[in-house]
């Protein structure tokens, strides 16, 4: 995330970005392609992927329930084991026979090291606090008999079946001797891992766990569930050449009885903690004390010929938790902070821990390195020293923290630009939002959450969202939260500033904004005469056809909050009104006709606006003069929704194109990168839209011409920052001679090496543009590649290369020889994963798709005889090839081949009818829009050739 624009998971996860890669990763549009493929996303979450799977899990039986747990532990790192001994108080809510708790199928517990005992206390203590925790031996207690236990593997269940009852409103303490293996396999639960130190080449043994989501249970016999909030008493054997990290402070250290040479390294008892709040580090690492404020517990520990990369973190783990401290009203909740840079670590997130936290040794250097340490400084608050009561409200745990990241990295790094990601107005708006992420969809709706959050710290004010945040956190520490409880915290606060209205509760906005796997697109209708707008708003659908059911249905909450030239300071803005679950409401004293309103600006909330022509029109004017410097600016991130709402109305159909293209006219004198960013996602999607018309090449013209101004207009290092090499890259997308001229000469090298299958040295852009506009010789070349590969390369290199040759070229015959290879000749070289990969990119394009449907008219017999006994890859074939049309010329070829093959589609007939249904969406919004588009492009064109010619300059430069 070279500059940081952070949104989850990223959510920089799921953009849709505007570059000559981006072909390589095309939007597939095909209904059968988009439930065939299997995308994944990069997430950087605390929990999520793993929470989707356990929100169905069967929750343990309510009848006890822990109250306290004393756990020791003995791990032999070299043999790959470890043991230990599990002492847990338990209460009896009611009546049982049977205590039932967690443990993983693969944790050896013997029936005979099992044992219950009875306490001497009751658990109604007279002042209402929970009974002094009893743990060991106590001298009063009766054994209870157990007369069998079981494992139920399928729900990790550890079953204890006693020969009497337990009785209700007493303690009890189950205790637990277990062994089992340290995982070697990734880095969860309790797993081993290696060095080699820099010095003496040895190998260094370290042990570490990962308990999130539910680990602990491969660990030791426990209750583990989030709710059981209790606390824990943890004891650690070593040898005493090593030390261990865990959530607390070490109390003291003895020998090990029975184990020459180890020590037991005792720690203070914790506060109540979840199971997977609870963790340890076995190793030899060493640490740096942190200076200045905090300083006396943050410690940062790794190899020791790393730490010295570690100094950006000495500096920032120090300021995230004043600012955490200062913005949350509550201490750092634990008497210590250790940050530990892992060597090897295989986690997909950092192992966070009360207290503990593991990073990946890469998490700690570079810019990078913000996101992950505020994100999980921010869970020891929200997370650990407040925790969700089950999974299902993972997502709001996740939104806070990311909120808090995103907060504090506006004030570290100027240059950050809240950007919760457009990648979410892109998914939402899509017929199936979505359907492709699986449990990815949880880290979705946590982004929206964040969103929401966002929102509500505008409408209600910072302060009061402040206020409501610190309530909540003061009501439920050490304790579990319900997403309702962090509602009322901020409903009463707001209540209490009067900054919300009696009407509105914000349990009833999170609802409506929650539960609808969709957003909103609210029209402002201005009123010029009295200086009234109708405001209206519906669910956005920009994927054609609009045939979504319930869309009618669907209605939010929306603060109406706005600027005009005459105040342009959107912390000042305050909602003039809210639609309560309103399709329409009307508002008053607007700003004077000759005056534009910006509804939502920077982005408050999760909807775009549409307005009347005349404010657009307005909002052009101004953007262009303001830009020039000759009014008062409008924020970068106002400039960017602008463009990006316009042309996203445009696509969906509500808006005309003239309008959003005329947004476009301030670009000529823009440089800010998030502006642009905006713009080169236009240009990518409306590429695509465009492919093979002629409004396409005039398009493509246009925009030549406007990059190829920017890339002027940059000097000195301009020419190099993010911006100049994405111009450069979105130029090479529209036939840009300078650029092609490089991508050739960097291809060449390769093309004359003495050995060009041992590796690629061609950038990903460069490949793509020699593919696109180079020669048949140069796409054969990469071709040869990928027949040649050596088994010695990483698979994944062939993959892009095929999908590169696959979806980068606009000549057919490119296209075609590559399906004789993979559809026709039975070579042995193209698996039917790769086939897949082909098909799919070939829908990224007119020239793709045209010709692979051309193909699959010519190949008719022999493609349907090879595909006989493989249904799937014929479905996939057969929708790749039909549904990605956008013109009457497209629908009227898959028409004329489903009427002509009539009765042999077979199990794809279905997928035959859908294409043709989405084709004639597509051809329709194709007449409503192209020659709007073109005329505007031709008019456009022609102007600037003009003023060109009077000055006797080229239209391009």
């Amino acid at each position: 995330m070279n500059k940081i624009i952070i949104g989850v998971v990223t959510l920089v996860l799921f953009g849709y970005q505007a570059f000559a890669g981006k072909l390589l990763h095309a939007k597939v549009n095909c209904e059968h392609c988009k439930n065939s493929m299997g995308h994944r996303l990069t997430r950087r979450s605390i929990d999520l992927e793993d929470v989707a799977t356990h929100l169905n899990d069967l929750r343990l039986p309510r009848e006890v329930v822990p109250t306290g747990y004393r756990l020791h532990l003995t791990p032999y790192l070299e043999e790959a084991r470890f043991k230990g001994r599990v002492w847990i108080n338990i209460t009896c809510l009611e009546g049982t026979d049977t205590v039932i708790l967690h443990a993983h199928e693969d944790l050896n517990i013997s029936h005979s090291d099992v044992t219950i005992k009875k306490l001497n206390e009751e658990t109604h203590d007279k002042d209402g606090e929970e009974p002094h925790m009893i743990i060991g031996h106590p001298m009063n207690f009766k054994g209870v008999t157990i007369s069998s236990t079981k494992k139920d593997p399928n729900r990790q269940w550890y079953i204890i079946m006693l020969s009497e009852k337990l009785w209700k409103n007493h303690m009890y303490q189950v205790d637990i001797a277990f062994s089992g293996d340290l995982n070697t396999d990734d880095s969860e639960g309790f797993f081993r891992g290696s060095y080699q130190d820099h010095k003496t080449k040895e190998k260094r043994w370290f042990g570490a766990t990962h308990m999130r989501p539910t680990n602990a249970r491969r660990v030791f016999p426990c209750f583990d569930e989030p709710a059981y909030k209790v606390p824990f008493e943890i004891r650690v054997a070593r040898k005493e050449n090593t030390k261990v990290l865990s959530n607390m402070v070490t109390t003291y250290l003895e020998d090990v009885s029975d184990e020459p040479g180890w020590k037991w390294q005792q720690f203070q008892k914790s506060p109540p903690l979840s199971t997977f709040s609870v963790g340890w580090l076995i190793s030899d690492f060493e640490h740096v004390i942190f200076e200045g404020q905090n300083s006396s517990i943050i410690r940062v520990y790794g190899r020791s010929h790393f730490l010295g990369q570690l100094r950006e973190v000495v500096e920032l783990a120090p300021k995230v938790l004043t600012y955490l401290e200062e913005y949350l009203r509550v201490k750092y909740p634990s008497s210590k902070l250790d940050l530990v840079a892992l060597p090897h670590y295989k986690g997909a997130d950092p192992a966070d821990h009360w207290g503990l936290i593991l990073f990946k040794e890469s998490d700690l250097v570079g810019e990078t390195n913000l996101w992950y340490i505020t994100q999980e400084l921010a869970n020891q608050w929200v997370g650990h020293l407040t925790t969700p009561h089950w999974w299902n409200y993972a997502q709001t745990n996740m939104a806070l923290t990311n909120y808090l990241v995103n907060d504090f990295t506006m004030q570290w790094r100027s240059q950050y630009v809240w950007t919760q990601g457009y990648s979410l107005y892109y998914g939402y708006s899509e017929r199936y939002p979505f359907s492709l992420l699986g449990s990815q969809v949880e880290n979705i709706r946590a982004s929206k959450c964040t969103w929401l959050l966002r929102m509500l710290n505008y409408t209600l004010t910072e302060k009061s969202f402040r206020g409501g945040l610190q309530k909540f956190l003061e009501d439920r520490q050490y304790k579990t939260f319900s997403e309702n409880d962090l509602w009322a915290a901020l409903t009463t606060q707001s209540r209490k500033d009067a900054t919300l209205p009696e009407s509105v509760n914000v349990a009833d906005v999170a609802k409506s904004w929650l539960k609808n796997e969709r957003f909103p697109v609210v029209t402002v209708n201005r009123n010029y005469a009295d200086n009234t707008a109708d405001i209206e708003q519906h669910m956005f659908l920009r994927e054609r056809p609009h045939d979504v059911p319930n869309k009618e249905k669907m209605v939010w909450y929306i603060p109406i909050m706005y600027i005009s030239p005459d105040n342009l300071d959107i912390s000042a803005a305050r909602p003039v009104a809210w639609m309560k679950n309103e399709k329409e409401i009307t508002v008053a004293d607007l700003p004077d006709p000759d005056k534009f309103i910006i509804v939502n600006p920077e982005e408050i909330g999760m909807f775009m606006i549409n307005y009347d022509l005349n404010n657009w029109a307005l909002l052009a004017n101004y953007l262009v003069e303001s830009v020039q410097g000759n009014r008062p600016p409008l924020s970068t991130p106002v400039r960017a929704k602008l463009l990006h709402d316009s042309w996203n109305l445009a696509f969906a159909g509500e808006l005309n194109f003239a309008s959003a293209l005329n947004m476009t006219f301030f670009l000529k004198y823009e440089k800010e990168f998030k502006v642009w960013d905006a713009m080169f996602t236009m240009i990518d999607h409306i590429s695509r839209q465009t492919d093979g018309t002629e409004a396409g090449l005039k398009f493509e013209e246009y925009c030549r011409r406007l990059l190829t101004h920017l890339l002027n207009s940059l000097e000195g290092e301009a020419k190099t920052s993010e911006l100049g090499r994405l111009a450069n890259q979105m130029l090479s997308q529209v036939s840009y001679q300078p650029y092609l001229d490089k991508a050739r000469d960097v291809y060449k090298q390769w093309m004359d090496s003495e050995d060009p299958d041992a590796g690629n040295p061609v950038s990903d852009n460069y490949l793509c543009t020699v593919f696109k506009w180079g020669s048949m010789e140069e796409w054969e070349f990469s071709l040869q590649r990928i027949i040649n590969f050596p088994d010695s390369r990483q698979k994944t290199e062939r993959s892009y290369l095929l999908k590169t040759l696959a979806g980068c070229p606009r000549q057919p015959e490119k296209v075609e020889r590559l399906l004789n290879l993979t559809l026709l000749e039975e070579n042995g070289n193209f698996s039917d994963a790769n086939v897949r990969l082909v098909l799919s990119m070939l829908t990224g394009g007119s020239n793709g798709y045209i010709t692979l449907f051309k193909f699959l008219t010519k190949n008719w017999d022999v493609l349907k005889l090879r595909f006989e006994e493989k249904p799937h890859m014929w479905e996939y074939l057969i929708s790749c090839a039909t549904s990605v049309f956008k013109t009457q010329e497209g629908y009227d070829m898959v028409s004329e081949l489903y009427v002509a093959r009539q009765g042999e589609f077979g199990t794809a007939e279905s997928i035959m009818e859908n294409s043709l249904k989405t084709i004639k969406e597509e051809a329709r919004w194709s007449e409503e829009n192209m020659p709007e588009m073109e005329a505007w492009l031709d008019n456009k064109l022609a102007e600037e050739d003009n003023v060109m010619n009077e000055r006797g300059t080229h239209p391009i430069g």
